[in-house]
């Protein structure tokens, strides 16, 4: 026998969720922590209430996985606040697109998605060496870091092989091959 409230969330014909989207939880709910996850509970404190951006994944156990980095936190549906999918991601080697040639004091990696309510975007904060930077970076001002020799994105074009020549080539340049 089938349960209907869970035909009804993994509905393949209209979906009621996307499978994947990113949320906000900048307040914490007014009915305790009952809507965690118990052995999660600890994180969570820790995490929510806050302007982290979370991809919010829904599971087949009716929880729904918060994704921030690799913290997991396992909720059940709440009222949560709808949040630009973020360009890049928690542990990411990016660099700034404005940076000279060479200078590597430019290159990070992502520690924290957060979101900026003036820019209505997600902002991305580095660690350089072993610092952690307090300026935060939009997603515009970013790209991927990739080390010098490697190709940025797999080669588009299919490798180019040269046509083989007709029957009719070949004998023709077998036969001027012979006279030379």
């Amino acid at each position: 026998m089938t349960d209907p409230q869970r035909d009804t969330q993994f509905s393949e014909s209209m979906p009621l969720k996307p499978d994947v989207d990113y949320v906000m939880l900048s307040r914490w709910p007014q009915d305790g922590d009952d809507w965690i996850h118990p052995d999660d509970r600890a994180l969570a404190a820790g995490m929510i209430p806050s302007d982290r951006i979370f991809r919010r994944e829904l599971q087949p156990d009716g929880y729904y996985e918060l994704a921030y980095g690799p913290r997991k936190i396992r909720i059940r549906p709440v009222l949560a606040e709808v949040a630009p999918q973020p360009e890049f991601e928690i542990g990411q080697v990016v660099k700034l697109k404005l940076a000279f040639e060479g200078d590597h004091s430019d290159i990070g990696r992502i520690y924290s998605i957060r979101y900026s309510q003036y820019y209505d975007a997600p902002q991305y904060y580095l660690i350089r060496g072993d610092m952690k930077s307090r300026t935060p970076y939009l997603g515009e001002a970013l790209e991927l870091f990739v080390k010098d020799g490697q190709l940025r994105e797999p080669d588009e074009f299919p490798q180019w092989n040269p046509p083989e020549p007709d029957a009719a080539n070949r004998e023709e340049d077998n036969r001027y091959g012979e006279g030379i």
